[in-house]
């Protein structure tokens, strides 16, 4: 049986992400958007965090893993932060301030080094503004859930420091 306080935390924040990860991916089909490598890398993020909770649901560690565990869930929680909040940004830009992608070569250092520099240079299918809803598009969203998933994270890590604190000073009494 799983202790009280993993099913409170690593589980429904499991379920979140798989979620928020569905949806997305539903969108796509539904409305027949096609994902720009920031939407991809943000899906990426999304998915590494649904695998932390996942691993830390079916592991069961100790406090020490429930801690590592957390603090992986908040690495990727801000990356997809960071990069959701750059999408974000570059909507708000002009299509013509944005670099147009160049062809990314063969050679797989310059593969990468271009896929870097598109990622956050921007590229115009970055700024189109396809879908929204409640007057937020999708990137918006998905950085709202980033920001909540990042919480979650925090929060945990936050509530196994205050617990320690407190048991360390019941213990000196």
């Amino acid at each position: 049986m799983l202790p009280a306080r993993l099913r409170t935390f690593f589980f429904p924040t499991c379920l979140v992400a798989f979620t928020a990860l569905v949806t997305a991916f539903k969108l796509q089909d539904a409305l027949g958007l096609l994902p720009c490598l920031l939407c991809v890398t943000q899906r990426a993020l999304l998915a590494g965090y649904v695998l932390v909770c996942l691993s830390a649901v079916l592991h069961g560690p100790a406090l020490e893993g429930q801690r590592r565990y957390a603090q992986l869930a908040l690495g990727f929680a801000l990356g997809g932060a960071a990069v959701a909040a750059r999408h974000v940004w570059l909507q708000g830009v002009a299509a013509d301030d944005l670099v147009c992608p160049v062809a990314i070569h063969h050679n797989a250092g310059q593969y990468w080094n271009e896929l870097a520099r598109q990622l956050f240079s921007g590229a115009p299918d970055c700024n189109a503004l396809t879908w929204s809803f409640m007057d937020l598009t999708l990137p918006e969203w998905s950085l709202m859930a980033f920001v909540l998933l990042a919480a979650f994270a925090l929060g945990h890590l936050l509530a196994g420091r205050l617990h320690a604190l407190l048991t360390h000073d019941l213990k000196q009494r």
